[in-house]
């Protein structure tokens, strides 16, 4: 028997088709069956990694003294609950294979998903690979066809364990170090820390800090009116090295524009160059996760999960659209090929677009049909699928229209503008541009009209009929003064997009290239953090933390805006550089490199990791950190700050400085009850109780009541018993 383990239902469905199959036929106890083979899937991952409190129950419990907790390699996996059930199939198909075939998708995380269900059972039969980008049924029989050795990919996976180990290690000793260690300043949260969602973080604060800080200024645009028989242009001044400018070649000086206005007005003025290009514009390339989503937030305002959330179901529920989690932007020449059954899924589904799909080009190649680059997914498209008895939310309608829209373009033909620009000398060789675009053929953008800004007709002179060595006059000079505004705060459509670029925010030129070389073979990302089944989920993450981030609508956003609080600016100084920009992506993104052309091995990753780890936390555990407290401060001892627990009776405040001061009080709607007196530390006596062998305190006893000594409790049990004990209670001394 020869078993297939697939990464998930869709692509098991695709090989049972491949192997000739019946469409129609359904998985049945966990798995297909055709002839000899049998095709099984995964739901993703199906294990995971211990938790520290797995190899050892003192973890469970966040103490300073533990850290750093040391990696385990190689470590041990658990199975998740809801794939328990799955895994039991998958174990018992693997136990009565005679050989397997592992049809992970084709990147990292796919590789090592089945590797390590293998693994996990100890397997020693032979496993081969089989490569499936592509789930369209002649791609599928072709890598069928070309099955591979699995130990020609195993370093790949390793790679993929690399930085799993190193996510959870990273992850789990910084945010305890810099929780326990905020909770001593009197901050009440969990500051987590994770290799790409500090870098989010760090971008945020970076922004809100240059918003914050920003002062505003004065720049000053000079603009240039020239007048000849039928000829009228306005152009802009463009500045030189002798100007007075910014960073950004922006005159900064008033009295700089007031000098090239007197030099320039009334002046003869010539045509020095008019340059005429033709430019042709395709229709974009179809959409992956992150592009969508970004679309899906500028639009609509979806968040990054919600897109996800209306995809997965487009495609699992209703199966109307193809696996959402893609990061490419590609199609095979099979969708080229099918695109007349694709097209009449989608007049069904959507019958808006009949018209449009009537106009198509059918024998137009887009550049977006290419097999060879397609990474682990294709693009995201329409499925042969009709929806027309289906009945979609609003915003499964949208994104499907998005994506439908999207496809349809592929088949028009290009816009064409031509783009004129007229170079004007005027003054001591000062130098004035005026510019023009003129829309000849709109193509593909007709489908597009409300999103794409078409340009107004011009008034006045068509730039492109002007000649080179026109003589002009400058009949006036305007200056416009304008504010300096601070770069605009992110949002979450630039979130995600600075994401899939984020090598750009890495300061060394070295690290910044090594980053971009990750995404070499992926041309819709350079650089990126994240992928496109995370990315969502740690924005998700980062804006649940209110202590540190803020995610609220603002004046002239469209989308809502990201900034850090004053903890979470706090919490962003006390973290390493390399935390807080992409920087350790880059350095793991050169050591995962090296494992898969087997240059180096897990364990030395791992324990250049702890290396790492081990130093930074020595620093922390004796430098502290510096954050706004957000607790309430102890009345009593005055230099602690009550903190919520929660006990038997349920939640109360106590002190964090506990066990030196053991003040405590009831809680109130969410907050200390500081109205009722608080409960002071019971003094317990070096005298043991002999029924229960503990220290004796007020408490067990004795009391005073209306000014009557009470004894009771255990206390009463020592008299019985007629033996000493001595107690001291305000200024009483009690000798039984």
């Amino acid at each position: 028997m020869r078993l297939f383990i697939a990464e998930k239902p869709s692509l098991a469905k695709a090989i049972f088709e491949g192997l000739g199959g019946s469409a129609t036929d359904n998985m049945k106890n966990g798995f297909f069956e055709i002839g000899n083979d049998k095709v099984t899937a995964c739901f993703g991952h199906m294990l995971e990694l211990f938790d520290p409190e797995d190899y050892d129950e003192k973890y469970r419990k966040w103490s300073m003294d533990d850290l750093p907790i040391p990696s385990v390699f190689p470590p041990k996996l658990k199975p998740k609950k809801e794939a328990k059930q799955r895994l039991n199939v998958i174990f018992s198909l693997i136990n009565q294979a005679d050989e397997i075939v592992h049809a992970g998708d084709v990147d990292e995380e796919g590789q090592l998903l089945v590797d390590e269900i293998l693994n996990f059972v100890g397997n020693t039969k032979l496993v081969k690979r089989v490569l499936i980008s592509d789930l369209n049924l002649k791609p599928v029989q072709n890598a069928l066809n070309n099955l591979r050795l699995n130990d020609d990919f195993v370093h790949l996976g390793q790679s993929a364990l690399a930085r799993s180990i190193g996510d959870q290690s990273f992850g789990y000793n910084f945010t305890r170090a810099f929780t326990l260690q905020g909770r001593k300043q009197g901050f009440d949260g969990v500051l987590n820390v994770g290799r790409v969602q500090s870098a989010v973080l760090g971008l945020i604060n970076t922004r809100t800090l240059a918003n914050k800080n920003h002062t505003e200024n004065f720049y000053y645009d000079v603009f240039g009116s020239f007048e000849a028989p039928n000829v009228s242009i306005r152009a802009k001044y463009y500045t030189t090295d002798n100007d007075v400018v910014d960073e950004k070649k922006r005159i900064i000086e008033a009295s700089n524009a007031e000098a090239i206005k007197k030099e320039c007005v009334n002046s003869i003025a010539n045509i020095k160059e008019v340059t005429i290009k033709t430019e042709k514009k395709s229709a974009p390339l179809p959409y992956n996760l992150s592009t969508l989503q970004q679309v899906c937030a500028k639009k609509w305002g979806y968040s990054a999960g919600e897109t996800l959330d209306v995809m997965q179901s487009l495609y699992e529920i209703h199966k109307l659209l193809t696996y959402p989690r893609a990061d490419c932007r590609f199609l095979s020449e099979e969708h080229l090929a099918d695109a007349t059954d694709i097209f009449k899924a989608i007049s069904r589904t959507m019958p808006k677009y009949e018209i449009a799909i009537n106009e198509v080009n059918i024998d137009f190649k887009h550049k977006a049909f290419n097999s060879e680059k397609i990474t682990a997914h294709h693009a995201i498209c329409p499925t042969e699928k009709s929806g027309e008895n289906l009945t979609l939310t609003a915003k499964e309608k949208n994104i499907y229209e998005l994506v439908a829209s999207s496809f349809i373009a592929l088949f028009y033909l290009d816009s064409v503008r031509d783009k004129t620009r007229v170079v004007v000398n005027c003054g001591k060789n000062r130098t004035y541009v005026a510019t023009q675009s003129v829309l000849r053929e709109q193509g593909w953008e007709t489908l597009f009209k409300e999103d794409i800004k078409t340009n107004k007709p011009r008034i006045g002179v068509d730039l492109s009929t002007l000649k080179q060595d026109q003589a002009l006059i400058c009949e006036k000079i305007s200056i416009e003064q304008k504010k300096t505004k601070p770069p605009k705060y992110f949002v979450e459509s630039t979130l995600l997009a600075a994401m899939t670029q984020a090598a750009k925010f890495i300061a060394d030129p070295e690290l910044r290239a090594a980053l971009e070389a990750k995404d070499k073979d992926n041309a819709a990302e350079s650089g990126s953090i994240g992928t496109e089944a995370t990315r969502a989920s740690i924005l998700t993450k980062l804006a649940a933390n209110v202590n540190l981030v803020t995610v609220d609508n603002e004046k002239g956003y469209k989308e809502k805006v990201w900034k850090t609080t004053t903890q979470g600016q706090d919490f962003c100084k006390v973290l390493p550089k390399e935390i807080i920009a992409p920087d350790t992506s880059a350095i793991w993104s050169q050591q995962q490199l090296l494992i898969k052309e087997g240059q180096l091995t897990v364990k030395s990753f791992v324990s250049s990791l702890d290396t790492y780890l081990y130093e930074r936390i020595t620093e922390i555990k004796s430098n502290g950190i510096s954050i706004t407290p957000n607790m309430q401060p102890c009345p009593q001892c005055k230099t602690g700050f009550l903190g919520e627990r929660n006990g038997k009776s349920g939640i109360f405040w106590s002190c964090n400085t506990h066990p030196d001061c053991q003040t405590s009080y009831p809680d109130k709607n969410g907050q200390p009850n500081l109205a009722v007196k608080p409960k002071r530390p019971l003094t317990v006596s070096n005298h043991k109780c002999p029924k229960c062998e503990k220290g004796l305190s007020e408490e067990n006893e004795l009391s005073l009541q209306k000014g009557r000594l009470v004894i009771f409790g255990h206390a009463q049990a020592i008299l019985n018993a007629k033996q000493p004990f001595l107690i001291g209670l305000a200024n009483l001394t009690l000798r039984a």
